[in-house]
């Protein structure tokens, strides 16, 4: 029976994974094409029917290149950064492999903000080890972005926790609160999604890799297979934070059935949608407003709400 059982969860947990990887493929050609639509021109249509076959030929491109390693950097960790960025974006994953998790995963939500927090190393490590001016600086914006805005990020999830009683993306799911709190509350779910939008170094907020500064960022020196695993990691972060926001803020009753995931499916959608026009619509902030916005805005607010949340839950 426990020989049956495991082997389930690591058929659904390579299942989870390949999604993930073909949802990040295609993520890239939807942003594409709707980047070209916002600025009335032609996106990606040669390739196939459309242009559907885009994403494969880009990722046979990208792995069949040179990988060039700096000569000054620190190969080794030069080399393994990529790997670990792609293995904590999975990692992160894990909270929603199988329904069969809720049964003993109950602090999922703590687990999502330990792997959260890791990736402000993967910024700080690939600027360091280039060895590079220009990716130094990038990975030390990057690091101090990240660490800012992961504090936000926790303090609304503990807000969640103390509403819904509860550490489990599953647990919350069953009770479906939280649709009715995303309309209670509106300002903490807008500072939710800002939050997103720095910690996935989306504009506004891509101070990271702010082209007319420093080219890309912490990933300057990185081609070919070690820029593509960067970004396919970068990309599964963004399609995690919109899962874990719908599970967080925008559930529904009946969120574990068939018609409950597919209306959850079409509402990362529409936060996907969210993410792809901010960066179209949306002029890039300076960088000492970003950290300004955090530290003088945004957290003296959630922790306003934090504490008014806490006192109420206590009466």
């Amino acid at each position: 029976m426990k020989v049956s059982y495991y082997l389930y969860l690591t058929l659904t947990t390579v299942f989870v994974y390949l999604g993930v990887l073909l949802s990040v493929a295609y993520f890239t050609l939807m942003e594409r094409k709707s980047l070209s639509s916002f600025g009335i021109r032609l996106g990606p249509d040669k390739t196939s029917f459309l242009g559907f076959a885009q994403p494969i030929t880009d990722g046979v491109k990208l792995f069949m290149k040179e990988f060039v390693v700096p000569a000054n950097s620190a190969s080794v960790i030069f080399l393994v950064i990529p790997s670990i960025s792609l293995m904590l974006c999975l990692l992160g994953w894990q909270i929603f492999p199988s329904f069969a998790l809720s049964s003993w995963s109950s602090n999922d939500i703590l687990f999502f903000l330990v792997v959260s927090s890791l990736n402000a190393h993967i910024a700080i490590m690939s600027g360091w080890s280039s060895n590079s001016k220009y990716a130094g600086i990038g990975g030390v914006r990057g690091f101090a972005q990240v660490i800012s805005y992961e504090i936000c990020l926790s303090i609304s999830l503990i807000v969640v926790v103390i509403l819904s009683g509860s550490m489990s993306f599953f647990s919350i799911a069953e009770s479906g609160w939280s649709i009715w709190w995303s309309f209670f509350c509106l300002p903490v779910v807008l500072l939710w999604l800002t939050v997103c939008l720095a910690e996935a170094n989306r504009a506004p907020f891509d101070l990271v890799e702010a082209e007319s500064e420093l080219v890309s960022g912490f990933n300057t020196e990185y081609s070919a297979g070690g820029f593509a695993l960067l970004f396919i990691a970068e990309y599964g972060m963004i399609l995690l934070l919109c899962s874990v926001t719908v599970f967080s803020f925008f559930q529904n009753p009946n969120m574990l059935n068939v018609a409950g995931l597919c209306w959850a499916f079409f509402k990362v959608m529409m936060l996907v949608f969210f993410f792809i026009w901010s960066r179209a619509g949306l002029p890039r902030l300076r960088y000492d407003f970003l950290m300004m916005a955090c530290w003088a805005s945004l957290l003296p607010f959630i922790l306003g709400v934090y504490c008014l949340v806490f006192f109420v839950s206590k009466v």
